[in-house]
């Protein structure tokens, strides 16, 4: 639902309407909006940290880079899960606090064998190219995203 129709579209009932279940059944598991945003924001997350791999050279970074960016409706789905949630935790402390969290994991592992610059420009890199792919997809056909990470790869180096 988040994907689809932005957080204003994730209201419980909307969650249940969309799951064929009762509005009571989704608040029995989610007591409140923000939970549930909450909720779909670890699964995207999760999702992500379970994949994440330390990169071993040049090659591999440029096929892991990629991996990470939207090129599928799985992965365009979660990219705009967490771009609804970015934009919400810029009011509410409490989801701010959870998204820094998940930052600080991101960072420490791909800290193993790159320096804290070299992973914040990664991060960067990914979380920049992500929201143009998503906003502006017939921009970005696959050679334009392996041309702009491969020029990248010398930077990150």
């Amino acid at each position: 639902m988040i994907a689809a129709r932005g957080l204003g579209g994730a209201s419980l009932r909307d969650v249940a309407a969309a799951g064929g279940v009762t509005t009571g059944a989704v608040t029995h598991y989610f007591p409140g909006r923000t939970d549930l945003i909450a909720a779909a924001y670890d699964e995207v997350m999760g999702r992500l940290l379970d994949r994440l791999e330390e990169p071993d050279g040049h090659r591999e970074l440029l096929a892991t880079l990629a991996s990470y960016l939207p090129h599928d409706p799985g992965s365009e789905a979660e990219w705009r899960v967490w771009l609804a949630f970015s934009a919400e935790a810029l009011v509410n402390p409490d989801l701010a606090e959870r998204h820094r969290a998940y930052y600080a994991a991101i960072t420490a592992r791909l800290s193993a064998d790159l320096s804290p610059v070299q992973v914040d420009l990664l991060v960067a890199l990914i979380d920049g190219l992500s929201i143009r792919i998503l906003l502006e997809p017939q921009d970005w056909p696959a050679t334009r995203i392996i041309a702009t990470l491969t020029a990248a790869l010398p930077i990150l180096a």
